[in-house]
């Protein structure tokens, strides 16, 4: 897949499409990926498939008529034969050069039974799949070893003292090497959203003040029988929105970020795709879509609790018998509060000193009323490194168990209201309506005033999030980031649609295109999810979701906010109505 598409590539495909002319070829490699062979075939028939969701991400089947035709019965000297993987590439014939050019379609291993060669029919048949096969047990990656663990921290044997705690990435890497023996890999940092760069400006302070804020959040392990890509999986979902896959080009293993397309060029325009367009198909799979998540979280752990804690001076203090030596990073201490709290309340746990209650999702003090009378509510300690020196907070992370709601929303008051349970009437999806009928006191709205799946339009669809991968999910802060994310997917990606094409074998999913739909009357940006190419019919069929931001920072001029009007529903979407009074006034959020 080449980064930039040039105009050679697209006269090839508009010439290709009046007279196809196809070629492919097979590289042979050896363990060592070093090229021991090359079949040139005409292809009879054939398919490949790019999913951008998929762990395994690209497939391909293909029935071809090699040139070279010694060696490919399938013993173990064949170029058939079980150790083998391939590296594919699909040749388009340039009448202009009286050429072929060939674009990159991945290393792959053999699937199925490898592969066939059929003496009679001429018929070289391939069925293969790319490289993350040797790592989810299918031709490789399954584990015996009874149990492998990955510890959260090393610590002094003697005194219990944390020494060193243990990185996400290192762990991905080691999985990687030892397990796998893979050591071309390109491995970004996995960790907390407000220590990457795409989501925070200030990423940099965050990391220096936070030094634990890519860690391994709790010890993992993992039993006999399982895979390597399963280990892989594990690290890579402890936080949402990143995505693994081997690369098309190099076969380098990768883990980043998905992405966001923010900044990103048209890869395709739209006066293109037109030429080349054979139909389109804008319809939306309703059963996919949601308007609500909900996310169940880990059931909280204490390593202290008290049923006794008083409130005074605005601070929640409480003895606790065996919790010695002071405050110490990640202890999770659980208390029934007494009462509802005023803005900015502090805790004390045995006179170790008062520290400010926060929320994890933005480091600010917690607002009055966040903590019910009588309620049992977690807190975990955090340290941080200050101008060289600890300071010392703690983290609301909720009640007994984690638990957040995502709601899209247009933004307008409904004006109806629907009696609760105690007798109170709630205006029909405000932020209280949610909060009373979901049960859960963590409730964000996510404003996009123009999205066609919005309650107000749809009513409510919720999708709810519970165990597997989201026990690992530790406050009712990354709760609700979760369930942003998962909302927008739900939301988004349904907004979709799939074209056909004339064959454009240099596309590859996570690229901006831009296309004016049939029904519409304006180009749209879109991000290519999957794409599927038939050899056979000289085709592309891509499908297409509309390009929405999911983080946005509002933007400001001199200390004041522009008008709203001039921001886009993407980014106003971010914030609530409560947060778009305080921009119309001029006031900082």
């Amino acid at each position: 897949m080449a980064d930039i598409i040039t105009q050679e590539d697209l006269l090839i495909v508009l010439r290709h499409s009046a007279n196809p002319m196809l070629k492919l070829n097979i590289e042979v490699l050896d363990s060592g990926q070093k090229a021991i062979a090359s079949l040139n075939c005409g292809i009879s028939s054939g398919s490949m498939s790019i999913n951008g969701e998929s762990d395994i991400r690209r497939t391909a089947s293909f029935v071809a008529q090699p040139a070279l035709k010694e060696r490919l019965k399938l013993t173990e000297d064949s170029l058939l034969w079980l150790n083998r993987d391939i590296r594919m590439s699909v040749g388009l014939y340039n009448p202009r050069t009286r050429q072929y050019k060939y674009y990159p379609l991945g290393y792959y291993v053999y699937t199925d039974t490898s592969g066939t060669y059929d003496a009679a029919a001429d018929n070289l048949t391939v069925n293969c799949a790319d490289f993350m096969k040797k790592l989810d047990g299918t031709k490789n990656g399954q584990l015996g070893t009874l149990t492998i663990s990955y510890p959260a921290y090393r610590e002094n044997e003697e005194t219990g003292e944390v020494i060193e705690y243990n990185i996400i990435r290192n762990a991905v890497i080691e999985t990687l090497e030892k397990l796998a023996r893979i050591t071309n890999h390109r491995i970004d940092d996995i960790g907390e959203y407000k220590g990457i760069p795409e989501y925070n400006e200030s990423w940099e302070q965050y990391r220096e003040e936070n030094q634990t804020w890519n860690t391994i959040p709790f010890d993992q392990e993992f039993s006999a029988g399982c895979s390597v890509l399963s280990i892989l999986t594990a690290f890579r979902d402890l936080y949402p929105n990143y995505e693994m896959f081997f690369d098309m080009e190099t076969n380098t293993f990768v883990c980043q970020l998905k992405p966001m397309c923010y900044e990103d060029d048209i890869y395709i325009d739209n006066s293109f795709l037109q030429r080349v367009l054979i139909s389109e198909n804008t319809s939306v799979d309703m059963t996919a879509v949601r308007n609500i998540c909900e996310v169940w979280g880990q059931v909280l752990d204490a390593d202290f609790y008290n049923e006794e804690c008083s409130y005074s001076d605005n601070t929640y203090s409480s003895t606790i018998a065996g919790y010695e030596g002071g405050y110490n990073n990640g202890d999770v201490i659980a208390l029934r509060v007494p009462s509802a709290n005023q803005a900015g309340s502090k805790l004390n746990i045995n006179n170790f000193g008062s520290i400010p209650i926060l929320n994890e999702a933005n480091e600010e003090p917690i607002k009055a009323d966040e903590l019910k009378q009588n309620e049992v509510y977690a807190f975990k300690v955090r340290k941080k490194h200050v101008d060289k020196q600890d300071v010392i907070t703690a983290y609301l992370l909720g009640q007994w168990q984690v638990h957040a709601v995502n709601v899209l929303t247009n933004g307008n008051k409904s004006g109806i209201f629907v009696a609760g349970s105690d007798g109170r009437e709630y205006e029909l999806y405000s932020k209280e309506y949610f909060q009373k009928f979901y049960n859960c006191e963590r409730v964000d709205l996510t404003i996009v005033a123009d999205s066609p799946f919005t309650v107000e339009k749809l009513g409510e669809i919720p999708e709810v999030k519970v165990s597997g991968e989201f026990d690992n999910i530790t406050s009712n802060d990354l709760a609700a980031d979760r369930a942003k994310w998962e909302n927008w997917k739900n939301c988004r990606l349904t907004d979709n649609i799939t074209i056909t094409t004339a064959l454009l074998p240099f596309l590859d999913v996570n690229k901006k295109v831009s296309y004016k739909r049939s029904d519409s009357d304006s180009e749209q940006p879109y991000i290519i999810s999957s794409i599927s190419h038939d050899f056979s019919g000289f085709t592309s069929t891509i499908t297409m979701y509309r390009f929405y931001p999911l983080f946005e920072t509002l933007l400001r001029e001199a200390g004041t906010h522009k008008i709203l009007s001039k921001f886009s529903h993407g980014i106003l979407g971010k914030y609530t109505l409560e947060d778009l009074a305080h921009v119309i006034n001029g006031e900082e959020l």
